[in-house]
C-alpha cells in the first residue's frame, strides 16, 4: 500500500506512531563512531549480519515481530576464501554463535517469532542451531517443508543432514511448522501489533518458493519448475532455483529477498526463459533489493534488475567471486533504470578494490561491516548504517539517508 504523509497522519494510530519515533529523529543526530541507536516502536530495521562465512538477516519489525531468515556457516572454506575474507569477527566462535550474540544485542526476549529458511545449502542454514541453542523459535517454514527433496537437486548433504536432525527436536520443543504459502500475504504478519498500529499500512507477500512464483492476485500462480520437468524429462534441478522468496512493505518502503534464485527454465510451450526475470516481474520496484544468489555472474541480470530497479542493492560476502565485473556493471547501469543508487556489500577484499579502482559502477559500492537498514516510521525514509564487523562494539562506522519514491 503507497500512502502519502498526509494520509499516514490522518489517523490517531499513525499520530501515536509518530509519537513514539524519538528513535528515527534521534538517528539523524548519530555520526560515524556512536554506537548504534537500537530499534524503536514504528521503525522496522533490517540487519544483514556479516561473519565473513555465510549469509544472515534479522528483521525487526515496526511493532517489535522478529524474524530471522537464514543463518549459514562454513563447515569447511575452500583455499583463498578465509585470506580473502576472514571470518568475523574472529574464528574463535562459530559463525552461528556470532550471530546469536549480535541479536542479543538487539532485543531482551529469549524468543525470535519466525525463522525463515530460503533453501537448503549451508551457508544459509548451518548455523541455525547455535542460534537455537540461544533462542526459541515460535513459527517456522522453508521452502519445500513438509515434503523434503521433492526434486532431485543440488543440496548441500551436510545442511540437509543438518535440518533433518534439528527440526523435529525444535517441533518437538514447540515450535510451529507450516508450508510456505506462494502468493500468501499473511504468513509472516504483525504479531504484537494489539491496536492495529501498523498492520494497515506493513505486508509481508510470499513471492516464490520451490519453483511455483506468484504472478498477482488476479493470474494467481505458476508452477514454473514443475512445466520445465514434465516438458523436459529433467530430474534435477539446481537447489538455488528453487529458494524462497518474499517481498516486505512498510508505507512507501518495500525490500525484496530471495535466497539464490538463477537459473533458466523450460515452460509448458518448449521456449526457455530466465526464472530471475519471473520472479522480478511479480516483484516490481522495490526501494531495497538483497542481491539474488550473492550477486555470482549466473544472477541479477538485467531483465530482474530493471523490473526491481532498487536505489540500495545489499549483498552479503564470504567468497571473492561474489564481488565480481559481471553482476556490478548491471546493478550499476544507468540504461536499465536512471537515478543514483547504492551496491552496500559486507565486505569487499583489497585485491578487488585494486583491480576494479577507476571503474564507474565502484562509484557506487560501499562495504564496511554490517549492512542495516533503519526504516522511519511509515516507511517516508529509511537510513543505511554500516557497523563494524571486527568487533562486537555496534559501531558506526558509515550511514546514509534515502527517500522512498
Amino acid at each position: 500500500m503507497t500512502l502519502n504523509r498526509r494520509q499516514f497522519l490522518s489517523g490517531s494510530a499513525a499520530a501515536a506512531i509518530f509519537g513514539a519515533a524519538g528513535g528515527c529523529a534521534s538517528a539523524r543526530c548519530c555520526s560515524a563512531g556512536a554506537k548504534y541507536p537500537g530499534w524503536k516502536p514504528g521503525e522496522m530495521d533490517i540487519h544483514f549480519i556479516h561473519t565473513g562465512e555465510a549469509e544472515c538477516t534479522f528483521f525487526i519489525f515496526p511493532d517489535g515481530t522478529t524474524m530471522l531468515l537464514d543463518c549459514g556457516r562454513a563447515w569447511e572454506r575452500k583455499p583463498g576464501y578465509a585470506e580473502a575474507i576472514p571470518s568475523a569477527p574472529s574464528k574463535e566462535r562459530r559463525a552461528g554463535e556470532w550471530v546469536a550474540r549480535y541479536i542479543e544485542r538487539l532485543i531482551p526476549q529469549r524468543e525470535i517469532d519466525y525463522l525463515m529458511i530460503s533453501h537448503w545449502h549451508s551457508d544459509h542454514i548451518n548455523g541455525i542451531p547455535d542460534v537455537a541453542a540461544a533462542f526459541k523459535f515460535a513459527n517456522y517454514f522453508d521452502h519445500q517443508f513438509p515434503n523434503p527433496k521433492s526434486y532431485k537437486s543440488n543440496v548441500s548433504e551436510d545442511g540437509y543432514k543438518m535440518i533433518q536432525e534439528w527440526l523435529p527436536s525444535a517441533r518437538k520443543a514447540g515450535m510451529k511448522a507450516e508450508p510456505f504459502k506462494v502468493g500468501g500475504k499473511d504468513q509472516i504478519r504483525l504479531l504484537h501489533d494489539a491496536r492495529n498500529y501498523y498492520s494497515r499500512v506493513f505486508e509481508v507477500r510470499n513471492i516464490a518458493a520451490n519453483g511455483v512464483v506468484w504472478l498477482g492476485d488476479k493470474k494467481g500462480v505458476r508452477d514454473v519448475v514443475g512445466e520445465h520437468v514434465r516438458r523436459t524429462g529433467a530430474d534435477r534441478v539446481n537447489e538455488n532455483s528453487l529458494s524462497a522468496a518474499i517481498r516486505i512493505k512498510y508505507g512507501n518502503f518495500s525490500y525484496f529477498t530471495g535466497g539464490d534464485i538463477e537459473g533458466d527454465f523450460t515452460g509448458a510451450d518448449g521456449k526457455k526463459f530466465s526464472y530471475e526475470a519471473l520472479v522480478g516481474s511479480s516483484v516490481g520496484h522495490v526501494e531495497v533489493c538483497k542481491t539474488n544468489h550473492h550477486a555470482c555472474p549466473a544472477s541479477m541480470r538485467d531483465d530482474f534488475i530493471r523490473s526491481t530497479s532498487p536505489q540500495l542493492f545489499l549483498s552479503s560476502t564470504w567468497s571473492p567471486n561474489q564481488i565480481n565485473s559481471v553482476s556490478l556493471p548491471r546493478m550499476a547501469s544507468r540504461e536499465l533504470y536512471p537515478g543514483p543508487r547504492t551496491i552496500a556489500f559486507c565486505f569487499v577484499p583489497e585485491f578487488k578494490k585494486k583491480a576494479y579502482e577507476g571503474r564507474d559502477f565502484m562509484r557506487d559500492v560501499v562495504d564496511g561491516g554490517h549492512q542495516v537498514v533503519k526504516v522511519a516510521p511509515g516507511g517516508f525514509w529509511y537510513r543505511l548504517y554500516t557497523l563494524t564487523a571486527m568487533d562486537e562494539s555496534m559501531r558506526i562506522v558509515a550511514e546514509k539517508d534515502f527517500y522512498c519514491c
